[in-house]
């Protein structure tokens, strides 16, 4: 069962490894992200990051996990997967039916980081631009929850709210 997708450029760092998989609580954590999967360095790294009360941690390429996910190997299994950007979420949740959740944390802009221009802010510190909201509210529209959070401690925005700031 996926408990949720994160969009959260960092992939996994203290805030994904102690309060969202604390809250959470999966048996699986996933990294969906082409580059750091064809990378094995980086997939070593992620994988170090992984919380001692968290079973397997994956890497995995889109087109892995998609084939992974819709599968129904781990059906049985709580995960949490964590994707780069909104169009990592978006491609993962058009193409697999048991995503219904998805959390948009902060994108990191490549090696700009965090790049606000031409965003609007929809959390405190989440940044989108109107082609990412365009794709959420696809998502939202085929029935998936797409919030904005930071923390787990935070105040969740609900998607009117972030519908709102594009009016």
């Amino acid at each position: 069962m996926i408990q949720l997708v994160r969009v959260d450029g960092r992939l996994i760092h203290g805030m994904v490894a102690v309060t969202w998989c604390g809250m959470y609580n999966p048996q699986i954590l996933a990294v969906v992200n082409d580059a750091a999967a064809n990378d094995e360095f980086h997939a070593m790294t992620l994988k170090l990051a992984k919380p001692g009360s968290v079973e397997k941690c994956f890497v995995w390429t889109k087109e892995k996990a998609i084939d992974r996910i819709n599968s129904g190997k781990y059906d049985n299994k709580k995960m949490f997967i964590t994707v780069a950007t909104v169009e990592d979420a978006y491609a993962l949740a058009k193409a697999c039916p048991a995503i219904k959740n998805i959390n948009i944390g902060p994108e990191v802009d490549g090696g700009d980081g965090r790049v606000t221009t031409g965003k609007v802010e929809i959390s405190d510190g989440v940044w989108i631009n109107e082609a990412k909201f365009n794709l959420l509210k696809e998502l939202h529209e085929d029935g998936k929850e797409v919030f904005a959070q930071i923390t787990t401690v935070m105040a969740k925005v609900e998607w009117h709210d972030i519908e709102a700031k594009f009016k």
